[in-house]
C-alpha cells in the first residue's frame, strides 16, 4: 500500500491536500465530505478503511474551505464542484468507480459523475443525503444510508427514490444527520450495523 498527498492550490486561498492510497487496485473508492464533516470523521473514515478492506484505491477529498477553515458558501458550490472533479480528473482511468458521499458531498459527487460521463460503472454510496441531491441519486446506482430524525432529509424525499431497482435504501430509525442517536452505546451499534451496510455495498459494486 502507498500512501501520497495530491498537493493543488484552490480559491479559498490555501493548498488542499487529497490522500491518494495506491494498493494496485482497478477500483477507486472517492470519499466526499460533508459540510463540516470531515473525511477523518467515523462515517467517512470506516467507509475509507472498508474500501480498503475489498481492495480499492482510495481518494479522500479535502475542500478548500476546510482547508482554510473558513465558512462555506452556497453560491461557492460551482467552485468546490470543479476543483473536487479537477482532482478525480487528475488520477489514471479505473475500471470501477465507487463514490462516497455525507450531506453536501451527495450533491457534489453526483454532479462530477454527469460531468465527467462516469455514472455507468459509478457506484454511489450516500450517506445522510441533502434534498438537492434527489434528482441526482434517482439517477444513480448504489445506497443510501438517512436517519429517520434528520431534519434535512424527510421520509417524503426518502419516498421519491425508494422502489427503484437500482438503489437500497436505509432508514435509522432515531438517528440525527449524524447517524447518531443520544446514547453513547447505541451510537456505537448504528455505526456496527452502518459498517455492514458499507460492506454489502462494495460487494455489490464490485462483483457487478
Amino acid at each position: 500500500m502507498n500512501v501520497s498527498n495530491i498537493i493543488m492550490s484552490s480559491y479559498w486561498g490555501r493548498e488542499v491536500r487529497h490522500k491518494y492510497i495506491t494498493q494496485g487496485s482497478k477500483a477507486l473508492a472517492v470519499i466526499f465530505p460533508g459540510k463540516n464533516y470531515s473525511a477523518e470523521r467515523p462515517l467517512l473514515d470506516y467507509a475509507a478503511k472498508a474500501a480498503r478492506e475489498h481492495n480499492c484505491d482510495v481518494l479522500l477529498l479535502e475542500y478548500g474551505y476546510q482547508s482554510a477553515r473558513v465558512g462555506f458558501k452556497r453560491d461557492e458550490m460551482i467552485i468546490l464542484i470543479q476543483e473536487c472533479k479537477a482532482a478525480i480528473a487528475s488520477l489514471p482511468e479505473y475500471k470501477k468507480i465507487l463514490f462516497i458521499s455525507k450531506s453536501v458531498g451527495s450533491v457534489i459527487a453526483g454532479r462530477i459523475a454527469e460531468e465527467l460521463e462516469i455514472q455507468k460503472k459509478t457506484s454511489h454510496l450516500y450517506i445522510t443525503p441533502l434534498p438537492e441531491a434527489i434528482p441526482l441519486i434517482q439517477q444513480s446506482r448504489g445506497t443510501v444510508i438517512y436517519g429517520g430524525s434528520d431534519p434535512l432529509f424527510s421520509e417524503q424525499l426518502s419516498g421519491e427514490i425508494s422502489g427503484l431497482h437500482h438503489l437500497k435504501v436505509y432508514r435509522i430509525d432515531d438517528a440525527n444527520h449524524s447517524l447518531e442517536v443520544e446514547l453513547v452505546n447505541e451510537s456505537l451499534a448504528i455505526l456496527l450495523v452502518i459498517i455492514n451496510f458499507y460492506h454489502e455495498f462494495f460487494r455489490d459494486a464490485l462483483n457487478t
